[in-house]
């Protein structure tokens, strides 16, 4: 059914929240090998499609790892807490600059100690943060966490800008920090370390926000294209903790892939670039339930017809709609699997809820639309 409340509404206010950056990938939740593996390979994917320089790579990569380590390392988890203080991760590339943000949750006690070693590092400038690594490397000063600040350091060097830092009081025990860097491909002044622009912080923290209030895992924002649809997937995929409930698992990959396929194939922009997939995808995950989302403009002159298939869709049956998928599958002058709504029967009959949706109008050739699917497991009903 559409929903005319605002219920959808924040997708598209997210989407353009988000326009200025070509790439926005968003994650709230437990971190582990085979995750940070594949945000890895995420931003290699995407690395690789825009063919950024191997200088560039190299730096991204480094503090990509830096940055993910930070999280495992010293996050401090707290049952303690009535709100959702999971770990944060966020990578965004503008222009030929990538930022990347980190937030997980603190113990107090460790957040002067913190400050002083990030002022620290923020008041040296290259040569002297050289010399400053060789002596906290030559003391040795590591904790079993691995702690000396030689990551920061590093991330300094290597990135050429101030680490931009903000730290938000949880309560008496705990705080949340969030920790930014911007990787420039070339300083124009390689003497001193540049200050990243204090709204990219303020960005961050703001979409960190969005995705509690909205109790979202995962977002990710770009152009949808068969490289980073693989790795996406894989991403989504391998965090689903359902144990062996396969069925309850394929039935929600099933339903990824076609959102995903459905921003690939239908997505219009702007640019009117037929290569250009450009979307919003983003996941909910409960523990027994999942609510998956795409957004993505579209020409006002289809969303009549979209209205059409997804009525039709919504009004039918489970076994209406069988007979209508293989109707349409089987028909002698077989539609354009692009436009049939194969896709659109195949959600429901997965999912078992009708499909929920919302169009914002632009302007008088642009409408953007929103797509959810709701699933739940009925095996242990």
């Amino acid at each position: 059914m559409e929903k005319n409340n605002k219920d959808l509404e924040f997708v598209y206010q997210l989407y353009t929240h988000l326009s200025s950056f070509s790439l926005s990938y968003i994650y709230k939740g437990d971190f582990s090998d085979h995750l940070n593996e594949t945000i890895l390979s995420l931003a290699e994917t995407n690395m690789q499609i825009v063919n950024e320089p191997a200088a560039l790579k190299k730096k991204v990569f480094f503090i990509l790892v830096e940055s993910l380590q930070n999280i495992t390392r010293h996050s401090e988890a707290s049952d303690e807490l009535e709100n959702d203080n999971s770990s944060l991760f966020i990578i965004q590339r503008k222009g030929q600059d990538y930022y990347i943000t980190s937030g997980n949750l603190i113990d107090l006690d460790k957040v002067d100690p913190l400050i002083h070693k990030l002022e620290k590092v923020n008041s040296l400038d290259p040569e002297s943060l050289k010399n400053y690594y060789r002596e906290v490397l030559d003391m040795g000063e590591i904790s079993s966490k691995g702690g000396a600040g030689l990551g920061l350091i590093e991330m300094a060097r290597k990135s050429g800008n101030k680490l931009a830092f903000d730290f938000s009081p949880v309560n008496n025990k705990k705080s949340f920090f969030y920790f930014q860097s911007k990787v420039t491909l070339n300083n124009s002044d390689t003497s001193t370390l540049e200050h990243i622009e204090p709204e990219a912080l303020s960005a961050a923290k703001s979409f960190h926000q969005i995705v509690l209030n909205k109790n979202l895992n995962f977002v990710f924002q770009g152009d949808f294209n068969h490289e980073n649809m693989k790795t996406v997937l894989n991403m989504t995929e391998g965090n689903m903790n359902m144990g062996n409930q396969l069925l309850f698992r394929k039935r929600i990959v099933h339903i990824i892939v076609e959102l995903i396929q459905n921003i690939y194939k239908h997505a219009n922009n702007m640019s009117h670039s037929k290569d250009k997939h450009n979307g919003v995808f983003m996941i909910e995950r409960h523990d027994e339930r999942y609510i998956i989302t795409s957004g993505n403009l579209v020409f006002r002159s289809k969303v009549d017809a979209l209205k059409v298939k997804l009525e039709r869709v919504n009004n039918s049956d489970a076994e209406d709609l069988s007979a209508l998928f293989n109707g349409l599958l089987m028909a002698e002058e077989r539609i354009d699997q692009r436009g049939a709504g194969l896709g659109l029967i195949d959600m429901k009959l997965k999912s078992k809820h009708n499909l929920e949706y919302h169009f914002t109008y632009i302007n008088e050739e642009y409408a953007f639309f929103t797509l959810q699917v709701r699933i739940e497991n009925t095996s242990n009903n």
